[in-house]
Protein backbone atom coordinates (compact mmCIF):
# COMPACT_ATOMS: atom_id res chain seq x y z
CA UNK A 1 0.00 0.00 0.00
CA UNK A 2 1.30 3.54 -1.40
CA UNK A 3 1.70 5.69 1.55
CA UNK A 4 0.82 9.56 1.03
CA UNK A 5 3.28 10.80 3.57
CA UNK A 6 2.87 14.24 5.20
CA UNK A 7 4.89 16.33 7.74
CA UNK A 8 2.82 17.32 11.15
CA UNK A 9 4.70 20.91 11.18
CA UNK A 10 5.24 22.09 14.96
CA UNK A 11 8.38 22.35 17.22
CA UNK A 12 10.06 19.90 18.91
CA UNK A 13 11.08 20.18 22.55
CA UNK A 14 13.79 18.09 23.99
CA UNK A 15 15.88 18.56 27.85
CA UNK A 16 18.41 20.87 25.87
CA UNK A 17 15.80 23.22 25.38
CA UNK A 18 13.93 23.00 27.97
CA UNK A 19 16.60 24.06 30.18
CA UNK A 20 17.18 26.60 28.29
CA UNK A 21 13.59 28.04 28.73
CA UNK A 22 14.25 27.34 32.59
CA UNK A 23 17.34 28.68 32.50
CA UNK A 24 16.09 32.12 31.07
CA UNK A 25 13.34 32.77 33.57
CA UNK A 26 15.69 32.28 36.46
CA UNK A 27 18.28 34.87 34.92
CA UNK A 28 15.58 37.11 34.29
CA UNK A 29 16.17 36.70 30.24
CA UNK A 30 13.37 38.10 27.92
CA UNK A 31 14.01 36.78 24.75
CA UNK A 32 16.92 34.30 22.93
CA UNK A 33 17.21 31.72 20.84
CA UNK A 34 16.65 28.28 20.40
CA UNK A 35 16.33 25.46 18.01
CA UNK A 36 12.82 24.05 17.71
CA UNK A 37 13.81 21.64 15.05
CA UNK A 38 16.44 19.33 16.61
CA UNK A 39 19.14 21.53 15.00
CA UNK A 40 18.42 22.36 12.11
CA UNK A 41 17.21 26.23 12.27
CA UNK A 42 17.07 28.35 15.36
CA UNK A 43 14.44 30.85 15.81
CA UNK A 44 13.39 33.40 18.58
CA UNK A 45 11.80 32.94 22.02
CA UNK A 46 9.99 34.98 24.47
CA UNK A 47 9.45 34.93 27.76
CA UNK A 48 5.99 36.69 28.78
CA UNK A 49 5.28 36.07 32.59
CA UNK A 50 4.65 32.53 32.71
CA UNK A 51 3.70 31.88 29.29
CA UNK A 52 6.60 31.07 26.83
CA UNK A 53 6.33 32.17 23.13
CA UNK A 54 8.38 30.31 20.64
CA UNK A 55 8.48 31.44 16.74
CA UNK A 56 4.90 31.87 15.19
CA UNK A 57 3.27 29.43 17.60
CA UNK A 58 0.66 29.77 20.14
CA UNK A 59 1.67 30.30 24.25
CA UNK A 60 3.01 27.46 25.73
CA UNK A 61 3.13 27.71 29.61
CA UNK A 62 6.63 27.71 31.63
CA UNK A 63 5.15 24.45 33.64
CA UNK A 64 5.49 22.39 30.26
CA UNK A 65 9.06 22.75 30.23
CA UNK A 66 9.51 21.56 33.86
CA UNK A 67 8.46 18.49 33.30
CA UNK A 68 10.27 17.48 30.22
CA UNK A 69 12.37 14.18 30.98
CA UNK A 70 15.94 13.57 29.67
CA UNK A 71 15.72 10.83 26.71
CA UNK A 72 12.59 12.26 24.99
CA UNK A 73 11.31 14.59 22.63
CA UNK A 74 7.99 16.78 22.68
CA UNK A 75 5.87 18.24 19.91
CA UNK A 76 4.04 21.71 20.10
CA UNK A 77 1.19 20.53 19.35
CA UNK A 78 -2.60 22.58 20.08
CA UNK A 79 -0.65 25.05 22.91
CA UNK A 80 0.87 21.81 24.71
CA UNK A 81 4.14 19.72 24.62
CA UNK A 82 3.18 16.08 23.60
CA UNK A 83 5.26 13.42 24.16
CA UNK A 84 6.46 11.80 20.86
CA UNK A 85 6.18 8.03 21.98
CA UNK A 86 3.64 5.39 21.73
CA UNK A 87 2.96 1.84 22.86
CA UNK A 88 0.92 -0.64 19.45
CA UNK A 89 0.71 -4.33 19.58
CA UNK A 90 3.06 -5.08 22.59
CA UNK A 91 5.97 -2.60 21.16
CA UNK A 92 7.06 0.28 22.52
CA UNK A 93 8.09 3.28 19.68
CA UNK A 94 9.98 6.53 20.83
CA UNK A 95 11.41 9.19 19.10
CA UNK A 96 15.23 9.59 20.93
CA UNK A 97 17.34 12.73 21.12
CA UNK A 98 21.02 11.33 21.08
CA UNK A 99 22.49 14.84 20.84
CA UNK A 100 22.22 18.46 20.90
CA UNK A 101 21.34 19.65 17.03
CA UNK A 102 21.58 16.16 15.43
CA UNK A 103 19.08 14.02 14.11
CA UNK A 104 17.41 11.48 16.67
CA UNK A 105 16.61 7.90 16.57
CA UNK A 106 13.64 5.80 16.31
CA UNK A 107 13.93 3.46 19.45
CA UNK A 108 11.47 0.30 19.96
CA UNK A 109 10.76 -1.77 23.03
CA UNK A 110 14.29 -0.65 23.79
CA UNK A 111 16.19 -1.21 20.49
CA UNK A 112 17.47 1.48 18.53
CA UNK A 113 17.08 1.88 14.89
CA UNK A 114 20.78 3.94 14.25
CA UNK A 115 24.15 3.66 15.60
CA UNK A 116 24.64 6.52 18.44
CA UNK A 117 27.87 5.60 19.75
CA UNK A 118 30.75 8.14 18.17
CA UNK A 119 28.15 8.67 15.20
CA UNK A 120 24.77 10.46 14.99
CA UNK A 121 21.85 8.68 13.05
CA UNK A 122 22.27 11.40 10.46
CA UNK A 123 25.72 10.59 9.50
CA UNK A 124 25.53 6.92 9.92
CA UNK A 125 22.60 7.06 7.20
CA UNK A 126 24.77 9.36 4.87
CA UNK A 127 27.60 6.78 5.02
CA UNK A 128 25.39 3.93 4.10
CA UNK A 129 24.14 5.89 0.95
CA UNK A 130 27.46 6.77 0.44
CA UNK A 131 28.70 3.04 -0.32
CA UNK A 132 26.55 2.40 -3.15
CA UNK A 133 28.78 4.86 -5.35
CA UNK A 134 27.22 7.26 -7.75
CA UNK A 135 23.34 7.69 -7.87
CA UNK A 136 22.80 10.19 -10.01
CA UNK A 137 19.76 9.68 -11.91
CA UNK A 138 19.92 6.27 -10.37
CA UNK A 139 16.23 4.32 -9.46
CA UNK A 140 17.15 2.68 -5.93
CA UNK A 141 14.98 0.51 -4.13
CA UNK A 142 15.11 1.45 -0.17
CA UNK A 143 14.69 -1.64 1.90
CA UNK A 144 13.30 -0.30 5.51
CA UNK A 145 11.90 3.15 5.44
CA UNK A 146 12.50 3.91 9.46
CA UNK A 147 12.72 7.91 9.90
CA UNK A 148 13.48 7.63 5.90
CA UNK A 149 17.00 8.88 6.63
CA UNK A 150 18.53 7.04 3.33
CA UNK A 151 15.60 7.51 1.47
CA UNK A 152 16.11 11.62 1.97
CA UNK A 153 19.69 11.01 1.40
CA UNK A 154 19.24 8.95 -1.95
CA UNK A 155 17.24 11.88 -3.43
CA UNK A 156 19.96 14.38 -1.73
CA UNK A 157 23.14 12.48 -3.92
CA UNK A 158 20.75 12.80 -6.69
CA UNK A 159 18.50 9.84 -7.07
CA UNK A 160 15.60 10.10 -9.52
CA UNK A 161 13.15 7.44 -7.84
CA UNK A 162 13.26 6.34 -3.78
CA UNK A 163 11.21 3.03 -3.44
CA UNK A 164 11.13 2.79 0.04
CA UNK A 165 9.27 0.19 1.92
CA UNK A 166 8.32 -0.22 5.54
CA UNK A 167 6.10 -2.71 7.18
CA UNK A 168 5.36 -1.20 10.62
CA UNK A 169 2.93 1.71 10.28
CA UNK A 170 3.76 3.08 14.04
CA UNK A 171 7.53 4.01 12.49
CA UNK A 172 5.67 5.74 9.47
CA UNK A 173 3.36 7.35 12.07
CA UNK A 174 6.30 8.68 14.41
CA UNK A 175 8.48 9.98 11.56
CA UNK A 176 5.30 12.02 11.05
CA UNK A 177 6.56 14.35 13.54
CA UNK A 178 10.37 13.81 13.43
CA UNK A 179 11.80 17.19 11.26
CA UNK A 180 14.45 15.20 10.13
CA UNK A 181 12.10 12.91 8.61
CA UNK A 182 10.57 15.78 6.56
CA UNK A 183 12.35 15.36 3.43
CA UNK A 184 9.83 12.28 3.02
CA UNK A 185 7.31 14.85 1.19
CA UNK A 186 10.10 15.16 -1.65
CA UNK A 187 7.69 13.59 -4.79
CA UNK A 188 10.49 11.67 -5.77
CA UNK A 189 10.13 9.19 -2.82
CA UNK A 190 7.27 6.68 -2.83
CA UNK A 191 6.66 5.04 0.56
CA UNK A 192 5.36 1.66 0.37
CA UNK A 193 3.73 -0.21 3.10
CA UNK A 194 4.41 -3.63 3.14
CA UNK A 195 6.30 -6.25 4.05
CA UNK A 196 9.83 -6.53 2.19
CA UNK A 197 9.67 -10.56 1.80
CA UNK A 198 6.48 -10.07 -0.21
CA UNK A 199 6.67 -6.93 -2.01
CA UNK A 200 10.10 -7.02 -3.62
CA UNK A 201 8.56 -10.22 -5.29
CA UNK A 202 5.93 -8.37 -7.03
CA UNK A 203 9.00 -5.87 -8.63
CA UNK A 204 9.81 -6.14 -12.33
CA UNK A 205 13.08 -7.95 -13.09
CA UNK A 206 15.68 -5.33 -13.98
CA UNK A 207 13.44 -2.60 -12.71
CA UNK A 208 16.03 -0.90 -9.97
CA UNK A 209 19.42 0.46 -10.41
CA UNK A 210 20.78 -0.16 -6.70
CA UNK A 211 19.58 -1.16 -3.86
CA UNK A 212 19.83 0.03 -0.14
CA UNK A 213 19.24 -2.94 2.22
CA UNK A 214 18.99 -1.40 5.70
CA UNK A 215 17.37 -3.87 7.90
CA UNK A 216 16.95 -4.47 11.65
CA UNK A 217 19.05 -6.89 13.25
CA UNK A 218 19.12 -10.37 12.65
CA UNK A 219 17.30 -11.49 15.84
CA UNK A 220 14.23 -9.31 14.71
CA UNK A 221 14.08 -10.02 11.56
CA UNK A 222 15.72 -13.11 10.55
CA UNK A 223 13.94 -13.30 7.30
CA UNK A 224 16.07 -10.09 5.53
CA UNK A 225 18.89 -12.19 6.07
CA UNK A 226 17.98 -15.04 3.76
CA UNK A 227 19.47 -16.24 0.53
CA UNK A 228 15.70 -15.99 -0.96
CA UNK A 229 15.33 -12.33 -0.12
CA UNK A 230 19.36 -12.04 -1.25
CA UNK A 231 17.81 -13.90 -4.76
CA UNK A 232 15.10 -11.11 -4.94
CA UNK A 233 16.89 -8.19 -4.48
CA UNK A 234 19.53 -9.22 -7.26
CA UNK A 235 16.31 -10.32 -9.37
CA UNK A 236 15.43 -6.77 -9.41
CA UNK A 237 18.71 -4.80 -10.30
CA UNK A 238 19.83 -4.07 -13.53
CA UNK A 239 22.62 -5.70 -14.57
CA UNK A 240 25.90 -3.69 -12.80
CA UNK A 241 23.80 -2.45 -10.59
CA UNK A 242 24.83 -2.57 -6.91
CA UNK A 243 23.39 -3.62 -3.42
CA UNK A 244 24.39 -2.19 0.14
CA UNK A 245 23.35 -4.56 2.68
CA UNK A 246 24.03 -2.54 6.24
CA UNK A 247 24.54 -5.55 8.83
CA UNK A 248 26.27 -3.80 11.99
CA UNK A 249 28.10 -5.34 14.72
CA UNK A 250 26.02 -8.21 16.13
CA UNK A 251 27.79 -9.52 18.98
CA UNK A 252 30.73 -7.23 17.93
CA UNK A 253 33.41 -9.86 19.68
CA UNK A 254 31.66 -12.81 18.12
CA UNK A 255 30.48 -11.99 14.65
CA UNK A 256 32.77 -13.45 12.60
CA UNK A 257 30.56 -16.52 11.28
CA UNK A 258 27.87 -14.27 11.44
CA UNK A 259 29.31 -11.76 8.87
CA UNK A 260 30.88 -14.68 6.97
CA UNK A 261 27.33 -16.06 6.31
CA UNK A 262 26.08 -13.02 5.14
CA UNK A 263 29.00 -12.73 2.69
CA UNK A 264 28.53 -16.24 1.49
CA UNK A 265 24.42 -16.00 1.00
CA UNK A 266 24.97 -12.99 -0.69
CA UNK A 267 27.49 -14.77 -3.15
CA UNK A 268 25.01 -18.02 -3.42
CA UNK A 269 22.74 -15.32 -4.39
CA UNK A 270 24.59 -14.60 -7.51
CA UNK A 271 26.48 -11.12 -6.27
CA UNK A 272 29.81 -10.51 -6.68
CA UNK A 273 32.57 -7.97 -5.46
CA UNK A 274 31.38 -8.44 -2.01
CA UNK A 275 33.50 -6.25 0.20
CA UNK A 276 32.88 -5.13 4.02
CA UNK A 277 32.78 -1.62 4.09
CA UNK A 278 33.83 -0.68 7.71
CA UNK A 279 32.61 2.72 8.06
CA UNK A 280 29.36 2.34 7.42
CA UNK A 281 29.27 -2.06 8.82
CA UNK A 282 27.69 -3.60 5.74
CA UNK A 283 28.61 -5.03 2.43
CA UNK A 284 28.68 -3.62 -0.49
CA UNK A 285 28.06 -6.11 -3.74
CA UNK A 286 27.11 -5.79 -7.60
CA UNK A 287 25.37 -7.95 -9.77
CA UNK A 288 26.84 -8.92 -12.82
CA UNK A 289 26.69 -7.83 -15.81
CA UNK A 290 26.30 -10.80 -17.91
CA UNK A 291 24.85 -14.52 -16.58
CA UNK A 292 27.33 -16.75 -14.43
CA UNK A 293 28.67 -19.73 -15.34
CA UNK A 294 29.29 -22.58 -12.72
Amino acid sequence: MRVEYRYVPGYVITTWEATEVVRARQLGVREFTVTLDMGLTRVIARLEGDLVVLGDSQPVALEEFERVREGFAYKVLGGELVRLDLYSSGKYYKLKPVARDRAPTLEISGIQMHRTVGIDPWTDSKLKVASLGNISGARVLDVCTGLGYTAIAEVLRGASKVVTVEIDPNVVEISRYNPWSRGLEDGRIEIVLADATSFVKELEPESFDAVLHDPPRISIAGELYGLEFYRELLRILKPGGRLFHYVGEPGKHSNIDFLKGVKKRLEHAGFTSVKWVDKAKGFTAVKPSSPRSF
